[in-house]
């Protein structure tokens, strides 16, 4: 049995279970929108979850694909909503060694910065970082950085923009909310998607938009990464406790491979599509390998 965390509202998700039920494999989506009744123990005896009115034991799950969590509806107060919360998560960390990938993982992917941190500090390149909300420190990294910056956000979910002169103007609003600043990195990004069983693919992407999401034609090429990235990148899923990630880099215009961040959970049908990369396969095979 596989679990993933999703539905048919996602397309990965979806994309991924019609992989497995193809291969005849047992797969079940997790909604956590649909709280499920579940049990857990520290000796995992009989800890099971229930799926479609399935009973699941975990001993019968070799893989967990985390593809979109919904997190859970309020519920009737705040004391139930933190106890479901709760327990479903402390559930999900319990079953992290079939993860893909780990709940903490995740989490970490949410604090970009502390992301970061942990790669400099294990000697991977990454872009000159700040994360502040006093608009005075963005003014002096604008200035020391040639006045070439990005800003996105610390968490996620908005695009990267290019900061601009005007932009010093718009500063006091950083007061409410914090924000993720970085030096530039003139080049050409690369999507590498990495495996802990030793697997990098990569592709070059040729966007006009500083956050090639935004560029609906941008263009995708397979390349081959040198030897030393390619273990950068399966060092990066160690240090973050990764089992596989979608890994930005840029590829600077002096040649040098900048990290940007790693994904947790990346999209990668249209790029497995036009590279001819076996993501999918190579995902299934990690999921369906006995424990």
């Amino acid at each position: 049995m596989i679990i993933i965390i999703g539905s048919d509202e996602d397309f990965h998700a979806k994309y991924v279970l019609e992989n497995l039920i193809e291969q005849g494999h047992n797969a079940k989506y997790l909604d956590t929108r649909d709280y499920p009744l579940i049990k857990w123990s520290p000796e995992r005896e009989n800890d099971y979850i229930v799926l479609d009115n399935e009973k699941v034991y975990i001993n019968d799950v070799q893989g967990l694909y985390w593809r979109w969590y919904y997190g859970i509806n309020y519920g009737t107060s705040d004391i139930v909503y933190r106890e479901k919360l709760s327990a479903l998560e402390s559930f999900l960390t319990s079953i992290e060694d079939i993860s893909y990938n780990s709940m903490q993982a995740v989490e970490l992917h949410y604090k970009k910065g502390l992301q970061s941190k942990i790669m400099q500090n294990n000697g991977i390149r990454i872009p000159r970082t700040i994360v502040t909300n006093d608009k005075d420190v963005v003014a002096d990294f604008y200035i020391s950085n040639n006045k070439s910056i990005i800003y996105k956000p610390v968490r996620g979910g908005a695009y990267t923009q290019k900061f601009k002169e005007e932009d010093l103007l718009r500063t006091d609003s950083l007061i409410n909310c914090p924000a993720q600043f970085q030096e530039f990195v003139d080049g050409v990004d690369i999507r590498v998607y990495a495996f802990d069983s030793g697997e990098t693919f990569a592709g070059e992407i040729i966007a006009e938009n500083v956050d090639f999401r935004q560029d609906e034609d941008a263009i995708i090429n397979k390349v081959e990464l040198p030897v030393k990235i390619q273990e950068d990148c399966l060092k990066i899923l160690k240090l973050l406790g990764l089992k596989y990630s979608g890994i930005d880099v840029r590829l600077s215009k002096d040649g040098e491979y900048v990290f940007i961040e790693a994904n947790p959970a990346p999209m990668f049908y249209y790029f497995e599509k036009v590279t001819g990369h076996p993501i999918t396969q190579t995902l299934i095979n990690n999921l369906i390998k006995e424990k």
